[in-house]
C-alpha cells in the first residue's frame, strides 16, 4: 500500500503530484504571482523561485506542473520552449483559493 516515505502506489491524487517533485510546491507558489500574460523559459522560471534549473529538469517538475494544468508549454520547432501561467485551470483555481484560505487562516491564529 505505501512506498517508501510514506506514498501511495500509483497514487495519482493532487497532494502526491505536489509530494513526489520536491521543490512542487515552491514553484506552485511562485506561479501564483507570475503575470499570467507573460511567458517565461524554464531558467526563469527557476530564477523566480528560486529553485536550481538542474533540479526542476531532473525531476520533471515543469513537466508535472504542465500535466495538472497550472503551466502552459510553448514549443516552437528551432526555439526554447516557454511556459505561461494557466490562470484558467481548475488545478489554478483550487491552488489560488488554498493560498487564500492559508493564508488567511494564519491571520486568524495570529
Amino acid at each position: 500500500m505505501f512506498e517508501e516515505g510514506g506514498q501511495r502506489a500509483g497514487s495519482d491524487t493532487g497532494w502526491a503530484h505536489v509530494a513526489n517533485h520536491d521543490k512542487a510546491a515552491t514553484v506552485i507558489d511562485t506561479i501564483l504571482r507570475l503575470d499570467a500574460d507573460e511567458t517565461y523559459t524554464k531558467t526563469a522560471l527557476s530564477e523566480e523561485a528560486g529553485v536550481p534549473l538542474k533540479t526542476l529538469y531532473l525531476d520533471g517538475t515543469l513537466e508535472e506542473l504542465v500535466t495538472v494544468g497550472l503551466l502552459e508549454k510553448h514549443e516552437a520547432e528551432g526555439k526554447e520552449t516557454l511556459f505561461s501561467v494557466d490562470d484558467g485551470s481548475a488545478a489554478f483555481e483550487a491552488a489560488k483559493a488554498f493560498d487564500t484560505a492559508a493564508a488567511t487562516s494564519e491571520e486568524a491564529d495570529s
